[in-house]
Order: C-alpha cells, then structure tokens, then sequence
C-alpha cells in the first residue's frame, strides 16, 4: 500500500535514508516502522531534515494490519497513522506505555487470526481504561499535536 508523507516527516525520513545509504524512501519508512513495533533505539532523534520531492512511499504488508487497527481506534487512516508514529519515534516523544499497548494490541490481533480466545487480555485492557478514566486521543486532536 502507497501513502503519502508529511513534507518535515519525509524530509526527516530522507535524512536517515541518505544516513543508512538506502536507496529508497520506503526502505527508511519501513525500518522505522519495524523499530516502532519491536522498539528498537535507533537513537536517530537528531539527525538533520533534508527537503524531498518524493512524498509517497509504499508500507510492506507486515505493517498494514497493525497500522490499519491503530488508525482505526483513532478514526484516522494509515497515512496519518504512519506520519505520526514516526514523528513522535523520531522525536522521542513515543512513550514505552505506549508501544506496550501496541504490542499488546499486536498479539490481540495474531491471536484473533489464529482463532484462539484471549479474554484475560480483553479483560484486563477493559479493567485498566476503566481505572484510568482515561480515553484515547481521536484523529484530529493528534494530528494537532503532530510536531517534527
């Protein structure tokens, strides 16, 4: 799937592609992407913007279904889903509270796929939003907050 960067996300992304010697775009977007789910330090938080035409890059296909659930929860899509994880990761603004729900998310969805029921987590994510009190942040409000 093709989506469209936001110009300081992709100059961001073009800095690191230029770093890493990769040859394209989508290659840095889909490293970054890996780190983000896997939480990887790449400890590329300060590394310099470099202005790019190429805005669209293509996601792999192991990204899609984690990015499309996030997005979904959210009421943004994957192209905003995608802009703003790596803006926050590149300016280390991704909490590790965060990436756990991810991943957490992440094996909710693997175990849906294989057909085994996993309550205790359900369970457990709704006793843990009912103590907080607290709600996710929805589409707008995040993309207002979305800053390289």
């Amino acid at each position: 799937m093709q989506v469209r960067l936001a110009a300081q996300v992709a100059a961001k992304v073009e800095g690191i592609r230029q770093k890493l010697n990769y040859s394209k775009l989508s290659d840095a977007v889909n490293l970054l992407l890996d780190a983000i789910k896997h939480q990887w330090d790449l400890k590329l938080v300060d590394l310099s913007q470099i202005e790019t035409n190429e805005t669209r890059v293509r996601l792999e296909e192991r990204h899609l279904q984690w990015l499309s659930q996030y997005g979904d929860e959210r009421g943004i899509n994957i192209a905003a889903v995608t802009n703003l994880l790596i803006s926050e990761y590149l300016s280390g603004k991704l909490s590790n509270t965060e990436l756990d729900r991810q991943q957490t998310e992440t094996r909710q969805i693997a175990d849906r796929e294989s057909d085994k029921p996993n309550t205790q987590l359900s369970s457990q994510k709704a006793i843990d939003s009912q103590q907080t009190g607290t709600g996710k942040p929805k589409g707008q409000a995040l993309l207002r907050n979305l800053k390289l």
